[in-house]
């Protein structure tokens, strides 16, 4: 009985003393935690950012001047974290320098549509020097025969019908983009006789810069006669009918308003006498009767042109 008694008073002494000593040490903070012991198997060296970050700030101490920060982990990195770099872990992504603005790509300049376009201005410019009305004079040489492809009771064989000489001839109208449109006369001189001829005309010229090739057409009247130019009411002009003709040439330009060429031109005569009253006959030619003809004009010139 006196050892029970003894027991229970030993244990009542022994849960009275404990918050007694608790009380009694004043730098201990009841409600902190314990401390916990540092792992056995802690490195002995800290990662270098580690140890830089326990240098500039030391951990926060108790009352008793122990440290309450537990010891890290060797795997994980409790340093400050780099905005430049990231960690995870133990593995390091490397510097992505945030701050730094992102390199543009270099893209290449915008293709312009119009990439032909400077060519096609030269060109316009170029037509814009070949001006919009034209004027040409021409001369050159000339060889005709008036029934080179047909004959029917036309003149008779003492007449002259083919000869050479010389020709000149006037041309005007207007240019548009290569493409001339006007009129154009010629007159030829033969011995005995003269072919004259007048008619609308068409051209078209290869724009090239300085040297322009062209082909050219025409149509129109033409007429055969012995012409008085002082008194041309005393012509005699019995003999008309049509022509077309086609040709080919070049021009070279001299300047703003001028410009030399060269041409060729075949003309192909269809060409009607008319019926001359009380006449009878002329050799084997009955002149009471029309006569026609087909025949051929060949024409070699040189031109000088103005270009308004």
């Amino acid at each position: 009985m006196s050892l029970r008694l003894g027991a229970l008073a030993l244990l009542v002494t022994s849960l009275l003393a404990s918050p007694l000593a608790a009380q009694s040490d004043p730098g201990r903070d009841p409600n902190a935690p314990a401390a916990q012991p540092a792992p056995a198997n802690q490195p002995a060296t800290q990662p270098a950012n580690q140890q830089q970050n326990s240098q500039a700030t030391p951990p926060p101490q108790n009352r008793q001047g122990t440290s309450n920060q537990a010891a890290p982990s060797p795997a994980t990195n409790t340093g400050p974290t780099n905005t430049g770099s990231t960690n995870t872990g133990s593995t390091n992504t490397g510097p992505t320098n945030a701050g730094a603005p992102a390199p543009r790509a270099q893209t290449p300049p915008p293709r312009d549509p119009d990439s032909n376009g400077d060519a096609d201005e030269e060109e316009e410019e170029d037509e814009e020097n070949w001006g919009v009305f034209f004027i040409e004079l021409q001369g050159g040489y000339s060889f005709v025969n008036l029934v080179q492809f047909n004959a029917e009771n036309f003149i008779p064989e003492a007449e002259r019908r083919e000869g050479s000489g010389i020709v000149g001839g006037l041309a005007l109208g207007f240019r548009i983009y290569g493409l001339t449109i006007g009129a154009r006369a010629t007159i030829a001189s033969y011995f005995g006789f003269e072919i004259g001829t007048a008619g609308l005309d068409l051209a078209f010229h290869f724009p090239v810069p300085v040297v322009q090739p062209y082909i050219r057409a025409g149509f129109g009247y033409a007429w055969m006669g012995d012409a008085d130019y002082m008194d041309p009411s005393l012509s005699q002009t019995d003999v008309f009918g049509f022509e077309i003709d086609a040709g080919a040439g070049l021009d070279v330009k001299l300047g703003r308003v001028l410009s030399i060429g060269a041409g060729v031109d075949a003309v192909f005569l269809n060409m009607t006498r008319q019926a001359i009253r009380d006449a009878g006959m002329a050799g084997d030619v009955v002149l009471e009767e029309d006569g026609d003809a087909i025949g051929l004009q060949l024409r070699i010139h040189g031109h000088l042109t103005f270009h308004i």
